[in-house]
C-alpha cells in the first residue's frame, strides 16, 4: 500500500529515507511509518475540502429547483461560477436564485432523480502549524523506567 504525505521540514532531496515517530505520553517514541522522499515542491498547496449539500425541490427535465444548500440570494450569486454535482453522477451549474429563502434554479447534464443529493465542493487553503523541533529527545532507557517504578 502506498501513501503520500506532505510535511513542512528542512529541505531534503529524493530518495532520502524517512522515519516517522510518534511520541507517547510517557516520553517514549514509537515508529509509525517508514518511507522515502518522492519530490520537493515549495509551490505545493495544502487544501481542505468542504462539501455543501442541498436537495431537489422540483424537477423539470434537466433543470431543478434546489433548496437547503444556501439561505440567502447573496450567497447563491456568490457561488454561481462553482460547478455542482450529484451523488448519482450528474454535473450542473446554478442558473439563478429564486425568492429570498435560498432556493435556486440549477441546470444539469441529465434529469435528476427525486432521491438525489446536490453537492458543491469548496476548497480552502490550509496553513499547517509549524511544529518542527530539530531536537529529538532521547527516549528513557529501560533501566531508568524500572528505577522510577520502584
Amino acid at each position: 500500500m502506498a501513501t503520500v504525505a506532505t510535511v513542512y521540514a528542512p529541505i531534503i532531496f529524493p530518495p532520502t529515507s524517512v522515519l516517522v515517530f510518534k511520541e507517547q505520553r510517557d516520553g517514549t517514541q514509537q515508529l509509525v511509518a517508514t518511507g522515502s522522499v518522492l519530490s520537493i515542491n515549495p509551490d505545493r498547496l495544502v487544501t481542505k475540502r468542504a462539501v455543501l449539500s442541498g436537495h431537489p425541490f422540483k424537477i423539470n427535465r434537466r433543470s431543478a429547483i434546489v433548496r437547503y444548500m444556501f439561505f440567502s440570494p447573496a450567497d447563491i450569486n456568490w457561488f454561481k461560477p462553482v460547478e455542482l454535482r450529484t451523488k448519482c453522477g450528474r454535473r450542473g451549474h446554478i442558473k439563478d436564485s429564486l425568492g429570498t429563502h435560498g432556493h435556486m434554479k440549477c441546470v444539469f447534464d441529465r434529469q435528476l432523480q427525486s432521491q438525489d443529493t446536490v453537492l458543491m465542493n469548496l476548497y480552502k487553503r490550509v496553513y499547517p502549524k509549524w511544529t518542527y523541533d530539530p531536537h529529538v529527545p532521547t527516549p528513557p532507557s529501560a533501566y531508568s523506567l524500572q528505577r522510577l517504578s520502584n
